[in-house]
């Protein structure tokens, strides 16, 4: 595979592939990595690659003459994959470098200055990258980046070709922990599975591992995430349970408050006993918990269950409802649902309950991923829950927020967008 680095500052680049994997690879022939310099290609005794801004501003840009020039020495427009190294470019990730392992050339463009001209990007390049959310001075610590996260996957480059499968992010996960010798350091033992001999078990431990750390570390990745039926089983044989079916969520209908802030006690209606049980039915939740001390309302939901679960024409429903359970207080649905349950809150307020870690879904799915206890998500009627009087609340995720400055959504829209923030397939 070949390698072109267009850049006014050459000499960055031959120091870093001296040694390492890439250098090895380099001197055995299997790369080739060459720079071109668009100094080469200005017509001034300066050679002048830069100049001010149209607009005015800080700064100079890069022209897009001498540019252009260079990337068609390194290689003719179709003949390479032209890339501009650039902080607006999409974010490089391990799917990307194994499609461009595939290519035979590519051709990597290294701004510098304040930008360069868009017309060069316009007519000279096919794919603009960047490899994160921060400003260097110059693209060639990321062409020597992009070089080598990309020869990894070269044949011959690595001298155990199956490294890169097992590496982080190869399978949208972070790499399992490694150990060597010694087996114990400072109190600190090798974990027994991986001196068993068992190469099942530890498999399966490097699996666990591997998805506990991208929890861990990574929500963005977890949230992306969707576990195998394989997975699945390991999480459960390791006592993790799915977290959708831990969780259960309730609809407080007291301690709530009005528009004053009163402390009251709403009504129920029967879109309340409806519609929240097929959401968690469709999330694949634990249970459906109706909060309210007043015995009639109870007596209400249970009724309003019954009814369609022995209607033999509504069968899906059915299914659904037999999830409503019913409970006076908040406290009652603890206990039925296990003494040691994780309660997270909602709201529309954003400062509300300042004493409980504020989280977002995908921060709180990865916290909870591998932490076996129950989950208790409470939605509050009326104007919202009487914080004050809801003192196991240990968490409380943020607003739902469309920018519009409205949040005003009945409690039940607020569920389900909710849960399919939680629990719903990211793409």
């Amino acid at each position: 595979m070949k390698f072109t680095v267009v850049t006014i500052l050459p000499e960055l680049i031959e120091p870093a592939l001296a040694a390492g994997v890439v250098g090895r690879a380099r001197d055995a022939g299997t790369i080739s990595v060459a720079t071109v310099n668009p100094r080469d290609f200005t017509h001034d005794r300066h050679r002048t690659v830069d100049d001010t801004p149209y607009g005015g501003g800080p700064g100079m840009v890069m022209k897009a003459e001498p540019l252009l020039a260079a990337l068609d020495a390194a290689a003719p427009r179709g003949d390479a994959h032209r890339i501009l190294l650039s902080p607006a470019g999409a974010p490089l990730t391990q799917a990307r470098v194994r499609e461009l392992a595939t290519l035979p050339h590519v051709v990597l463009a290294c701004g510098r200055y304040e930008g360069v001209d868009e017309r060069a990007i316009e007519l000279g390049i096919d794919e603009q990258i960047s490899i994160g959310d921060y400003v260097l001075s110059g693209g060639e610590l990321g062409a020597l980046v992009i070089i080598d996260a990309v020869a990894r996957f070269v044949p011959g480059v690595l001298g155990e070709a199956a490294s890169v499968d097992d590496e982080s992010h190869s399978a949208g996960v972070l790499e399992y922990p490694h150990y060597t010798r010694p087996p114990e350091l400072a109190g600190h033992a090798v974990p027994d599975v991986l001196q068993s001999g068992n190469h099942a078990a530890i498999a399966a431990w490097r699996r666990v591992e591997a998805l506990k750390r991208t929890a861990a570390r990574r929500p963005d990745l977890w949230a992306r995430l969707a576990p195998t039926a394989g997975d699945r089983k390991l999480l459960a044989k390791a006592g993790c349970a799915a977290l959708p079916a831990r969780t259960h969520v309730a609809l407080v209908h007291h301690p709530v408050v009005d528009r004053t802030g009163a402390v009251v006690t709403t009504a129920l209606t029967n879109f309340d006993v409806h519609d929240l049980a097929r959401s968690a039915m469709t999330y694949g939740l634990a249970g459906y918990h109706v909060v309210t001390p007043i015995t009639s309302q109870r007596d209400k939901a249970v009724h309003i269950a019954k009814l369609w679960i022995e209607d033999q024409h509504g069968q899906h429903r059915a299914q659904a409802l037999q999830l409503v359970r019913v409970a006076a207080s908040i406290g009652d649905a603890i206990a039925d649902i296990g003494p040691d349950t994780v309660v997270v809150a909602t709201s529309a307020r954003p400062g509300a309950f300042p004493g409980a870690r504020r989280t977002t879904a995908p921060e709180l799915v990865a916290d909870l991923a591998f932490d076996p206890r129950n989950v208790l998500l409470l939605f509050g009627t009326g104007w919202g829950l009487a914080e004050e009087l809801i003192p196991s609340v240990s968490r409380v995720l943020e607003p739902i927020d469309a920018g519009t400055g409205w949040n005003h959504l009945s409690v039940r829209s607020a569920a389900a967008i909710t849960l399919d923030r939680l629990f719903g397939r990211s793409t």
